[in-house]
């Protein structure tokens, strides 16, 4: 098995992950906007930091603390306020600084999954967490594998019930992530024998599932990135990153 480390997957250029296959889809333009014109790395929002956090947290506990520093509660709209959460930034160098709000949400989000029963079996077996996988010019970096081949990726989400949890599944290609990431460790030898995905809510009560994608769904999601993976090599090989062409208006089906 070939590894990089994190630092370098993004800015790794010749090989393509499952976000690029997603720009690929919306057209290879928006691809080569974003990893060719843009190579440094881009601005962590707060929505990635927590995104972060919260994987840390759930997926590798004991490194939390050596991440992440918590900042004392004070009024930053205040010149005294400001300064004290500028001194606790420089006494932490090292660090991503959360909130202590965040912090607080983050405990949540970790006690509701380690308290599902199927969760906590499936992050209590884990061997690999958040390991880059390479294969050729494709990459992959699954959240969890456990030790029963069991492929696993945390998700945050508004709702974690089965029909709006579906929705944001085919929305996002939850599909194609797991047929390609699957398929790439295959591809190296490995034994895959499911993909889960555990979802849990941002907000009360957090509620968490656990969705086993059918073999079918992954047929689909296969099929879906095959296409993508196949228009960015001819881009390559091209050198033409197309954005829209002229196509059929498509308008939404409302009350149809």
């Amino acid at each position: 098995m070939f590894y990089i480390c994190n630092m370098d997957y993004h800015k790794d250029v010749e090989r393509i992950s499952k976000s690029g296959l997603d720009l690929i889809n919306k057209s290879p333009l928006h691809y080569y906007d974003r990893y060719y014109n843009r190579l440094q790395e881009e601005k962590k929002t707060p929505a990635l930091l927590m995104g972060s956090a919260i994987h840390t947290k759930v997926l590798e506990p004991d490194e939390y603390g050596k991440i992440y520093a918590v900042a004392p509660e004070v009024d930053r709209r205040t010149k005294a306020g400001k300064a004290d959460w500028d001194a606790f930034v420089n006494d932490h160098p090292e660090h991503e600084i959360l909130t202590q709000e965040q912090d607080a949400l983050i405990a949540n989000i970790h006690d509701a999954v380690y308290k599902h029963e199927q969760a906590s079996v499936l992050l209590k077996r884990l061997i690999s967490v958040e390991q880059v996988f390479t294969h050729e010019d494709k990459k992959c970096k699954p959240d969890g594998i456990t030790m029963q081949d069991i492929m696993i990726d945390l998700k945050t989400t508004e709702d974690a019930s089965p029909r709006v949890f579906g929705r944001s599944a085919m929305k996002y290609r939850y599909d194609v992530q797991a047929a390609w990431y699957m398929d790439i460790l295959r591809e190296k030898g490995h034994t895959i024998e499911g993909f889960v995905f555990i979802a849990v809510e941002k907000s009360p009560p957090y509620a968490v599932a656990c969705y086993v994608i059918e073999d079918e769904d992954v047929e689909i999601g296969r099929q879906k990135y095959q296409e993508n993976y196949n228009t960015w090599k001819e881009c390559k090989e091209s050198g033409k990153w197309p954005g829209f062409g002229l196509t059929k208006l498509q308008l939404p089906n409302y009350g149809k």
